[in-house]
């Protein structure tokens, strides 16, 4: 229908509307025509005539009201009716109305955010076809421990025959995710560490991707040798190359070997698909031999996407490969302890933040309800004023029904304003949101908002103004017409019942409000200690960087020892640095698991060989570290490649492994013992005898939350089978570390142009992105705290405003007879710290049952810390007190005289 068509159409219903109107008035006077010349017939005068037919045909508005019931859209007139009768009240009352407004904006606006964030990684599909067939397997180990960074990915051989022996799966895959050194030419920029990618060719057939052009992988470039082919993202693609469709066939050096560009993918693959980083560029997974041999069997840690049969379910798929798991656990020892798990991808993505996102929707909608309760409480106060008016419309003819619907239209109005304001914020929160999400939780970088979310938003406005609308609406239409209509009369059940009402809105206020304070002051307390504790190191001036050795230009360890040495004395040289020290060891991460061999600790099951933290080091370790030698040597200079191996342990080592005798001096084995099954494997397992030569201070080398594990320490240039190419150098500074960060990166350019600094950063902000998930999620907890302290503080406010001026002459009266003004005025605090009290001891109650939701968020603290709960409840009467003091303080204005004459 054009425009000119749907003007028509209107013009001819208005036509036709009026014309029924013009009707029925006609039709309505016929009758009182008749009507008059009845009673005239009977003896009435004409005049008298005229107002007996008025009388016998009864009140002619509500005649015509039930024709208009008749006519179909009447509904909709009284709504329009409704409404704009509501817009007018309002425009006569903005305080209120904004009050209102922004009480509900902040509710709805909050969870309008967080469910955007639940939708987005919960319930929103996946970007991939047939999404409900993807599925990741998980390795389920019991005592066991892994090499790589995946603590429960499967080991590659083990995918392998999954694959085989399984009948529920198209196709299998085990993929990782490396940081490697990229240089795309001088004309693309500097070269830089990326993400990379190690895939199969089925990888990106499981997803069901296609390039924007070029090809897929071949099944022959998954063979060493013939792998030098790369996909690189559209994003890279238009960053480094401008779009260029000739970039097929272009050279890119990764790790300082050419790669041809074979293709361009598109940007649908989301950041948690791929494990720890997001790759641009992805090159073919070449399975080495070593991989599948049956000592690969050990080197669990990849990530393992499968793609489900039509028609098989994930518990048949699950039983499927608890079958294979079994089976291979009796045939292989290494496998023995390990079981499988079966995953939807689409459950996979939320990860750790499914603790936090139920955290934060459960404090959301205690947001949400403390301001409907607000507005509850604004509405019975505003319909408590309001008696006279409603008393008069009543007495007009107006039914209870109709006044009803007029507040409910008022409170509907109040909803979908709210609702849109409310919109509004959570749309600027959620570009506040993508901007700060730490970088360790990239599904919150997806979030956004989608007709699904405008849609929540408007069934809560509608729920809001439904719930909490009705009963303000109910009670204000409860008239004694009588009282009402009398000038400055009261209802006195009237206002005693809504007093009611209102006192236990606002203890449900406090209840709910102490609730949010105190899970916010759990995850402050919480996070405080996480991030304040000693990791056993000195963490100031102390920055952090990362470096790679491609093997195929440092091809030995002895080449990369005088690398590393050359690069270590360049940067020590450096004005403003005062140590420097290259190790694969930096607090609070961990290098790797090393198996031992330690006398005195014989084993017969691989689940019982011992096992500490390893890494390796020079011999500025301690000294740029500050980490304290509690007995023994330190490494020196004369510790070399040609002398014997040296160690040093932890004091955590020592009290597992030598409680009751002194280990300076004795020799261990770093590596695996003589059992069925287990190999020596280059850059991942050592394999040498060491002496221990002294003992060191604990410190956190398995993560900020967990106690410090057993740690031995090597030097690399005493160690060439675990001498690779990943290394990190720490610099220890006389001022701020970052302001020599460019001279070192002219350092290492001048040993290496093609080889970039890479992750600098200092320990305070290592720290601080391990803690990035706690800390986003207690901003957020603490910003609902005060969020629903503000709103707890305006409900007792109003309440004690509304007490005070509803016992004004009562108030008069106790003054008149003798009562000093601070007893009345305590008569009103002791009111509202009662509400208080009885509020604060249900929030501790809630606060108590909702421990589940914290438990897991929190570090060094109790979900149910007295002192927290006890600091939360005497918080809140504080402020109880300061907000009822404020409008309690007019009591102390009141004049008997002039109030009891006002009555």
């Amino acid at each position: 229908m054009n425009l000119w068509n749907w003007l028509r159409s209107r013009r001819i219903r208005f036509r036709e509307r009026h014309y029924r109107e013009s009707e029925l008035d006609r039709e309505m006077e016929a009758h009182l025509e008749l009507e008059a010349e009845e009673q005239e017939e009977s003896g009435l005068q004409p005049e008298d005539a005229h107002f007996a037919a008025r009388r016998a045909f009864g009140n002619t508005t509500i005649v015509r009201e039930d024709v208009r019931a008749i006519w179909s859209a009447i509904w909709l007139e009284r709504f329009a009716r409704d409404v704009k009768y509501a817009g007018r009240s309002l425009r006569k009352s903005p305080g209120f109305a904004v009050v209102a407004v922004l009480t509900l904006a902040l509710g709805i606006g909050a969870n309008t955010a967080i469910f955007s964030a639940i939708d987005a990684l919960m319930l929103r599909p996946l970007p991939f076809t047939a999404a409900d067939q993807l599925v990741r397997i998980y390795s389920i180990q019991k005592g066991m421990f892994n090499t790589f960074a995946n603590p429960d990915g499967p080991s590659a051989l083990d995918v392998r025959d999954f694959a085989q022996r399984s009948r529920s799966f198209q196709k299998m895959v085990a993929y990782d995710t490396w940081a490697k050194n990229v240089s795309f030419g001088k004309s693309a920029g500097q070269p830089e560490q990326m993400a990379v990618g190690l895939v199969p060719a089925a990888y990106f057939e499981i997803l069901d991707i296609r390039p924007i052009i070029g090809r897929l992988f071949s099944e022959d470039e998954n063979q060493e040798g013939k792998n030098y082919v790369a996909a690189i993202s559209a994003q890279l693609w238009r960053n480094r190359f401008d779009g260029d469709p000739s970039v097929l066939g272009r050279k890119i050096h990764i790790n300082g070997e050419a790669y041809t560009i074979v293709a361009v993918m598109p940007d649908v693959i989301p950041a948690w698909v791929e494990p720890g980083r997001h790759s641009e560029i992805w090159t073919p997974f070449p399975y080495s031999p070593d991989m599948l041999s049956e000592s690969g069997r050990g080197e669990r840690g990849y990530a393992v996407l499968a793609r489900l049969k039509p028609g098989v379910s994930l518990e048949q798929a699950q039983a499927d490969l608890s079958v294979i798991a079994a089976a291979l656990a009796a045939e292989h020892p290494l496998d023995q302890g390990v079981g499988v798990a079966v995953k939807r991808l689409a459950d996979s993505r939320v990860g750790a933040l499914r603790p936090m996102l139920y955290l934060l929707m459960g404090a959301v909608s205690l947001i949400l309800l403390i301001a409907c309760v607000n507005l509850a409480n604004l509405l019975l106060a505003r319909n408590s004023a309001r008696q006279r008016e409603l008393a008069v419309r009543a007495a007009l003819g107006a039914g209870r029904g109709g006044l009803v619907r007029q507040l409910l239209a008022e409170t509907l109005l109040l909803s979908l304003i709210g609702g849109a304001v409310g919109f509004a914020c959570a749309e600027i929160g959620l570009r506040a949101l993508a901007r700060m999400h730490p970088e360790n939780l990239p599904q919150l970088g997806s979030v956004g908002i989608d007709w699904r979310v405008l849609a929540f938003t408007l069934l809560v406005s509608l729920v809001t103004s439904l719930l909490f609308g009705l009963a303000p609406a109910f009670m204000g239409t409860r008239l004694n017409l009588v009282d009402a209509l009398k000038q400055g009369g009261r209802s006195t059940t009237s206002g005693r019942s809504s007093q009611r009402v209102r006192s236990l809105l606002v203890i449900t206020e406090m209840a709910m409000c102490l609730m949010l304070l105190v899970g916010a002051s759990l995850l402050v307390r919480s996070i405080r200690r996480l991030e304040g504790q000693n990791l056993g190191i000195r963490q100031d001036h102390l920055l952090r960087g990362r470096i790679y050795l491609p093997p195929v230009r440092y091809t030995s360890p002895g080449v990369r020892t005088r690398f590393c040495d050359d690069f270590a004395t360049r940067v020590r040289a450096l004005p403003g640095v005062i140590e420097a020290t290259v190790t694969t060891v930096y607090p609070p991460n961990n290098g790797w698991t090393q198996m031992l061999v330690i006398p005195g600790h014989p084993v017969t099951r691989i689940q019982d060989i011992p096992s500490a933290q390893f890494g390796v080091v020079d011999q500025h370790f301690l000294r740029t570290l500050g980490i304290p030698l509690i007995r023994g040597r330190d490494f020196a200079e004369s510790d070399s490649t040609t002398s014997p191996p040296v160690a040093l342990i932890s004091e955590e080592f020592k009290r597992r492994y030598f409680a009751t005798e002194d280990p300076i001096g004795r020799k261990i084995h770093i590596g695996p013992p003589q059992l069925p099954g287990i190999t020596v494997e280059e850059n991942i397992t050592d394999d040498v005898d060491v002496t221990i030569i002294g003992v060191i201070g604990d410190f956190k080398n398995a993560g900020l939350a967990l106690a410090p594990q057993p740690q031995i320490t090597v030097l690399y240039s005493q160690h060439p089978l675990v001498n690779g190419g990943f290394k990190d150098i720490l610099i220890r500074t006389a001022s701020e570390p970052h302001l020599v960060e460019s001279e070192i990166r002219s350092q290492l350019r001048a040993l290496d142009s093609d080889m970039p600094f890479a992750e600098a950063q200092t320990i305070d902000e290592l720290v601080e992105r391990q803690t990035g998930g706690q800390r986003f999620t207690t901003v957020l907890l603490a910003s609902f705290a005060v969020a629903g302290l503000a709103l707890a503080v305006v409900g007792i406010y109003g309440v004690v405003s509304f007490l005070v001026a509803q016992r004004k002459q009562e108030m008069a009266v106790r003054m008149a007879l003798g009562a000093s003004r601070a007893n009345v005025l305590w008569l009103v605090l002791k009111h509202s710290l009662e509400l208080a009290a009885i509020g604060a001891g249900m929030g501790l109650a809630g606060a108590w049952a909702a421990q589940r939701l914290t438990s897991g968020l929190l570090f060094g603290i109790s979900p149910v810390d007295p002192v927290t709960f006890a600091a939360g409840a005497a918080f809140l009467m504080v402020v109880a007190g300061i907000a009822s003091a404020i409008p309690g303080a007019r009591v102390m204005q009141i004049d008997p005289a002039l109030a009891l004459r006002q009555d």
